[in-house]
């Protein structure tokens, strides 16, 4: 594998701009559409404007991640005002600047086409689509921002230890420590991927005791750190590394499923059906590239990639293509391997210490999902760096590889090609099935919304809640964006009361904390808690807390507007006496 050749001035341009075009059509495409209206992102909100409107984070506010991204969106709250439509722009250009990093970092490994063609994986299937009910895994609205914000701030540091070891430039590397050490304030998984990418880069440093730049690296990354130490605490700096470490969360069905590792025998048997799938269209690939040597028709390409249309078209509805990616992890760690070896073996140059810098970053990413890698939940972030790099590979290093043995590279990167199209095409066609279904709008101006019929809900809950005059409004066990439409803040730290939060916090700290200051109003939303294990709210946990409700509220009546798939429950405070 070779550094790429610099593409002809009138042609670099294309790439980018199909990228900008395609980005901002996805966007308009999906617009509005992002956000789940009772998981997840609300907690984003609410904490951003509670932090806006002067609440610490782990003191007014249980925190259980880092403290970077809820800090950098309440301030955009503080200076733009809260609404949706603020943390939405701010995360298109999240968005856009991972996307630009993608391509130079692809480009700099192969070429133009190839980055182009990493950007538009990126933009049409893991950017703003969604395969299953809940909304929020996506780059615009994310379940959590620590996920994109460390996911982009990782991308940073490969991106700038790159530049410092092509070119020297100790400018580069302060930036890439700087950001390394911002990631450890997001979350575990992107800093971790940060981490692995920065040895690797780091490595030719090491092996010639270069203390210095070893030591300008470690103290730019300690700098963040060390500030958030200072400003918000150790406890709060550590984020979500005791939980992890702890293993209790890590130990409910709904991560260990997520994982792979509920059944891991049949999930390893999947991924080896889909690397023998793989194997078998790649290996096809390869023989007409092989059998086509020699020949110099140019439209033995386009044909080729044609016939491969034709051919997944006709076996496209037999598999599903939202597990096409099993393999990834497997592909991620076989790269990972190879280009140790070659580089072992001799072969040091940059672009191989680049190579083997990403495939670390990508095989460390994937390791959540390790044996159900697939594009929807975390996989909107944790699966992408190895579906990049398998891209990276297919569309670049493949083809540069046939061309030197004298088969039709061309070839073979067209029939990859097409396959991508295939793979990008149903996943559009599974967006928008999600999308028709979202028929409501939710609240109004900056703060508006596309939902399913739950948004009803959320429109009846909120308009209740303001008629009611409440100052204080607890939402139990999950769905605080009712408090942050209302503009009505929660009566306690605790914002969200599932399975994962009872491990971090406990029901009788949550109990406690509710005796010592009681809500005026309470909602009881349902919430279908199978996935960890659990019957609903107050029966197989949130014990304590559910029955402390119980004693001190009365119900007051239920929402349950037309079309809502489902009502919630009112309780006010019991009369005295």
């Amino acid at each position: 594998m070779h550094g790429a050749d610099p593409p002809p001035r009138a042609l670099a341009h294309i790439g980018p701009a199909l990228l900008i075009a395609t980005g901002v059509g996805m966007i308009a495409w999906t617009w509005r559409a992002w956000p789940d209206p009772l998981i997840d992102f609300g907690r984003e909100l609410y904490v951003a404007w509670r932090l806006s409107e002067g609440d610490a984070l782990y003191t007014d506010i249980a925190w259980f991640n880092g403290p970077l991204s809820p800090h950098w969106n309440g301030l955009l709250f503080q200076l733009f005002g809260p609404g949706l439509s603020v943390l939405v722009w701010g995360n298109v250009l999240v968005l856009a600047a991972a996307v630009g990093m993608v391509y130079a970092l692809v480009a700099r490994l192969t070429d133009g086409l190839t980055a182009t063609v990493a950007g538009l994986l990126f933009l049409l299937v893991f950017a703003c689509g969604q395969y299953v009910g809940i909304g929020n895994y996506n780059w615009i609205t994310p379940y959590s921002h620590e996920v994109t914000h460390g996911s982009m701030l990782a991308l940073a540091s490969v991106v700038a230890l790159e530049r410092w070891a092509r070119t020297g430039a100790v400018g580069a590397l302060a930036v890439g420590g700087a950001a390394v050490g911002l990631s450890f304030l997001t979350k575990p998984e992107p800093f971790a991927a940060a981490l692995a990418a920065s040895a690797v880069l780091l490595g030719p440093t090491l092996w010639r005791r270069d203390v210095r730049a070893l030591g300008i690296f470690l103290s730019t990354a300690l700098v963040p750190v060390a500030a958030s130490a200072v400003l918000v605490g150790p406890a709060g700096t550590w984020g979500a590394w005791p939980s992890v470490l702890d293993g209790d969360v890590a130990a409910l069905p709904f991560y260990r499923e997520g994982m792979g590792l509920d059944v891991p025998g049949i999930r390893a048997a999947e991924v080896a059906a889909w690397s023998a799938i793989w194997l078998l269209a790649l290996t096809a690939a390869l023989g007409l590239a092989w059998l086509a040597r020699g020949t110099r028709s140019r439209v033995l390409a386009p044909v080729a990639g044609a016939a491969s249309l034709l051919v997944m078209a006709q076996l496209g509805d037999r598999y599903d293509w939202t597990e096409v990616v099993r393999p990834l992890a497997l592909v991620s760690l076989v790269a990972l391997v190879v280009l140790a070896v070659v580089r072992w073996r001799g072969a040091r140059t940059h672009a191989n210490l680049l190579a083997l810098a990403l495939s670390a970053f990508a095989f460390t990413n994937i390791l959540k999902m390790l044996l159900d890698v697939r594009v929807a939940h975390y996989g909107f972030a944790l699966a992408l760096p190895a579906a990049l790099l398998a891209v990276t590979a297919l569309v670049g290093w493949l083809p540069r590889w046939l061309d030197g043995r004298g088969a039709r590279g061309d070839v073979f990167r067209a029939c990859v090609l097409a396959l991508l199209a295939v793979f990008a095409a149903r996943h559009l066609e599974a967006t928008n099935v999600w999308l028709g279904r979202k028929t409501e709008w939710v609240a109004e101006g900056r703060d508006a919304f596309r939902s399913d019929a739950r948004g009803t809900l959320v429109n009846a809950a909120v308009a209740h809640v303001r008629a009611s005059g409440a100052a204080s409004l607890a939402v139990v066990p999950e769905g605080v964006i009712i408090n942050y439409l209302a503009r009505t803040p929660a009566p306690t730290p605790f914002v969200t009361f599932m399975p994962p939060e009872e491990i971090m916090f406990g029901s009788e700290v949550w109990t406690e904390r509710f005796r010592a200051s009681p809500p005026e109003l309470v909602l009881i939303v349902p919430r279908d808690l199978s996935e960890y294990g659990q019957p609903p709210f107050g029966s197989g946990f949130a014990r304590s807390l559910a029955a402390w409700i119980r004693s001190e509220f009365v119900t007051a009546g239920t929402l349950h507007p037309p079309g809502a798939p489902y009502g919630a429950e009112i309780l006010v405070r019991r009369p005295a006496g």
